[in-house]
């Protein structure tokens, strides 16, 4: 009581502005105001707003719910609001996703970025593959022109599904290895390296892929990426079979620089220095994570070639949380996002 008496006898000695600003800033934490409230007025502004039901446009608002704004869809007749359809839909504590952005694209680990906004590491966990996941919708669709494309691969890991690690990120059954399902999995093959590839054209654009655990299939590969080399001119390739054979049932002509040999004429510009690069930074960008579940791999790959896109940027935190609030489906996208579980 004699706090609340103190602080009754502060407000009446301070000045009318000063008791203005005091309350207008209760009233604005009763009223629990839209915290991303600018982000989508820009998301609106860039693709205008769209219903996350049947794709259309054609809308009418519907007042507001806690200073967030409803629409209602007079093509297909259903209601929605500005985060309906995205990844952060349900999310409660919308105020601290800039922030906990913000140490997540430092580096910062799962549990340091809890630390630091104040949740659990489970929500930090959540959190984060949410918003990259998202990422997905804003990977250029179709390569043209002159494209390098080389394969790679990279260690299997099950990380995080240890029987130390239950309570975080658990969907599905894990692999405990206090039993012997461990071994069961070794001898069914079930640790066989990722067969990944990396495709770039020359206008900086490039995608790096998880395609399947093994070898490497034609199958797999055209299923992956068939339909968006259609507009490619010339395939620079590595010594890889399999991506031979698929540039030749596409019918696009290609070219293999053979390492230590001599190149003449026009074919010194085919090459795949390019993509090479992106694979070697590659590696640098996962060793701050201390390794990576290749359940959520293909994620993390969404990050590393969102970061290139958005590094240059004033506020890069903010740009990458426009990318996954624009996305509309983006709910969808987390809920199937898990490789391998």
């Amino acid at each position: 009581m004699k706090e609340l008496a103190q602080i009754s006898k502060s407000f009446n000695d301070s000045s009318f502005n000063v008791q203005s600003q005091i309350v207008e800033n209760i009233f604005q934490k009763i009223v629990h105001p839209n915290p991303l409230a600018s982000d989508c007025e820009n998301i609106h502004q860039k693709q205008g707003i769209i219903c996350p039901h049947c794709g259309k446009s054609n809308i009418i608002f519907n007042g507001k719910t806690k200073d967030i704004q409803n629409y209602y869809c007079k093509n297909c007749f259903k209601y929605f609001n500005e985060f309906s359809g995205s990844t952060i839909r349900y999310i409660k504590k919308k105020e601290k996703l800039k922030p906990y952005l913000f140490l997540m694209l430092t580096g910062s680990s799962i549990e340091k970025c809890a630390l630091g906004v104040h949740i659990s590491i489970q929500t930090s966990f959540d959190w984060r593959h949410k918003i990259i996941a998202a990422i997905k919708n804003h990977i250029l669709k179709e390569f043209g022109g002159i494209t390098e494309l080389i394969h790679s691969t990279i260690k299997f890991s099950r990380k995080g599904q240890g029987a130390k690690a239950k309570k975080i990120g658990q969907k599905g059954k894990i692999t405990d290895p206090a039993s012997n399902k461990k071994q069961e999995t070794i001898e069914k093959n079930g640790y066989s390296p990722l067969s990944l590839v990396a495709i770039s054209d020359r206008n900086q654009n490039f995608e790096i892929k998880v395609v399947q655990q093994g070898e490497l299939t034609l199958e797999q590969v055209i299923d992956q990426l068939g339909k968006r080399v259609n507009k490619v001119k010339k395939l620079c390739l590595d010594e890889n079979v399999i991506l031979k054979q698929f540039a030749g049932k596409k019918k696009i002509s290609y070219f293999v620089r053979i390492p230590d040999k001599k190149v003449k004429g026009c074919n010194k510009y085919y090459h795949t220095d390019n993509i090479r690069m992106r694979l070697q930074k590659l590696e640098g960008f996962l060793e701050r994570f201390r390794g990576v579940s290749s359940s959520y791999l293909q994620n993390y790959l969404y990050w590393y070639m969102m970061m290139d896109q958005i590094v240059n940027l004033f506020d890069p935190s903010t740009a990458m949380l426009e990318k996954s609030i624009s996305s509309i489906n983006g709910k969808e996208i987390y809920k199937n996002c898990k490789m391998f579980a």
